[in-house]
């Protein structure tokens, strides 16, 4: 049978390797490591599964140093990995098959990619099986790749299923923001000597982790345009772009970039999920019920039944289910209430059997507007994620007792500190409660964190004129006539309260 080298390039991956070398004991017949600089106990681990392992000089590129990988692999097939990866041991049988067909094709492999944090699963297709021939070569100082190499060669691009797990992006948001810094440098200067749409599109990418918004947009208006791109890769732009013009409050653009997404794309949840979130701030609510719907069920098809395209964003169930329930709560949609929740508590017995009993009493506690007993907040506050936390605040204000959303808020926001919309609960509540001043404090802290919110103006407007601080809400109305004045529901707020002021001002005079 053909021998299958597994060829990776390594640097300070001890916390790693181990398990991804356990991976691929039982298929591989060779394991070659290039290492570029490791000073942890990379080399050791490496060395106790039988590496070959190189030491290179780190010259900033990529596929230079799996370049040399390859030409120092000596098997039949290849099979690369970085070490934050594991091959799935399912897809083993599958391996062997393909070895034992003795096919001179590459294999599309799914590489699926966790993100506990951000909730959100993304699976690409890549060639990560192929044979070894002379002359093929990784290109591309960083995001290498190998399918243009193949093609060249004349080499049959097949489908497969076997999948790679790969964890390196289910790290914190500075770890995420420390490797996008490194990658850009590298981005930037590729991008210098060969300016392509994959590049452009990467440098977006880029730009966002780092929370460059300016930049993000301007590359992914470039690649998106590209009909060198493939189609997913310029829906993924298209997406993008409807989410930076939906955070500004820029609707009728971003429902453009969202259609023009979907009709390149029609498999992706995630931009179903924005589409019915745009559709909704354009209070449609039927066409944003059937996008969000849209998007459960073809996040589910992909989960369950996986996926032949480059690249696919699966997410978190419960981010599309809270929503879903969410919005319908908002309508008052009671068939779509009884519809999601349904479908939520069927998730938390499968995959959280050791409390789901808890978790259905306190979401049923939460929407019937019930109070809750000081050890329901306490498992509030740790189901609470990314994910549901709209929801949780949404239901927590229909709690009678305003000592008791306070208490939510605040416990809450021990283990979400920099969650606005948590703050703004704890605001809203002080408030409510007749610490006016202190609910002033609390949002003009939360608009110098978050100043893209117009509702975050006004709450601070009402809380003024409860205190008879007149003086101080026109600088705030001039704020909001200056940067929302484009948003018709703002400017049929802001009318009224202007006039006055004008009153005010010749009353005065």
């Amino acid at each position: 049978m053909p021998k299958l080298t597994l060829s990776m390039i390594v640097k300070n991956e001890a916390k790693h390797l181990s398990e991804c070398l356990n991976s691929v004991r039982d298929v591989a017949d060779e394991i070659v490591i290039v290492d570029t600089g490791s000073n942890d106990k990379t080399v050791e681990i490496a060395k106790s599964f039988g590496a070959k392992i190189y030491n290179y000089k780190w010259i900033n590129d990529f596929s230079a140093a799996r370049n040399f990988a390859l030409y120092q692999s000596t098997g039949d097939f290849i099979l690369y990995l970085d070490a934050d990866e594991r091959l799935d041991g399912k897809s083993i049988p599958e391996i062997k098959k393909i070895l034992a067909s003795d096919r001179k094709a590459a294999y599309y492999c799914t590489v699926k990619s966790y993100d506990t944090g951000g909730g959100r699963d993304t699976s690409m297709r890549y060639t990560r099986i192929f044979p070894n021939y002379k002359g093929l070569a990784f290109k591309g100082k960083v995001h290498e790749q190998i399918v243009q190499s193949l093609v060249e060669n004349g080499i049959k691009l097949i489908q497969s299923e076997v999948l790679i797990h790969h964890y390196g992006y289910d790290v914190s948001s500075d770890d995420k923001k420390a490797k996008a810094k490194r990658n850009l440098s590298l981005l930037l200067e590729e991008n210098k000597k060969n300016n392509s749409s994959y590049i452009t599109f990467q440098l977006g990418q880029t730009y966002d982790i780092l929370e460059d918004g300016e930049n993000a947009v301007k590359n992914f208006k470039i690649a998106g345009e590209s009909c060198k791109l493939e189609k997913q890769h310029r829906g993924i732009c298209f997406t993008s772009l409807a989410l930076h013009l939906h955070k500004n409050h820029q609707i009728a653009e971003a429902e453009n970039y969202i259609n023009r997404s979907l009709n390149i794309d029609d498999k992706q949840p995630f931009a179903y999920l924005l589409a019915s979130k745009i559709a909704l701030r354009k209070s449609e609510y039927n066409k944003a019920e059937e996008a969000c719907k849209r998007a459960y069920m073809i996040n589910k098809e992909l989960s369950v039944k996986g996926h032949k395209s480059p690249l696919a964003i699966i997410l978190n169930p419960e981010e599309i289910i809270y929503f879903g329930l969410l919005m319908a709560l908002q309508n008052r949609n009671n068939a779509n209430i009884q519809y999601y929740q349904k479908i939520l508590f069927s998730y938390y017995r499968e995959q959280c059997p050791q409390t789901e009993a808890r978790r259905i009493v306190l979401i049923q506690k939460l929407l019937s507007k019930s109070s809750l007993l000081p050890e329901e907040i306490e498992v509030l506050a740790d189901m609470c994620s990314p994910v549901n936390l709209d929801f949780i605040v949404f239901t927590s204000e229909g709690n009678p007792s305003k000592h008791q959303i306070l208490l939510i808020a605040e416990t809450l926001l021990k283990k979400n500190p920099d969650s606005i919309e948590l703050r703004k609960l704890k605001a809203k509540a002080l408030d409510e409660l007749g610490e006016v001043e202190k609910a002033v404090l609390e949002m003009e802290k939360i608009i110098r964190d978050e100043d893209r919110d117009p509702a975050l103006y006004f709450y601070l407007i009402s809380y003024y004129i409860k205190l008879g601080r007149m003086d101080d809400i026109e600088p705030i109305v001039q704020i909001i006539d200056k940067y929302f004045s484009d948003i018709p529901d703002v400017v049929t707020r802001i009318t009224p309260l202007k006039n006055a002021i004008q009153t005010l001002s010749k009353v005065r005079q």
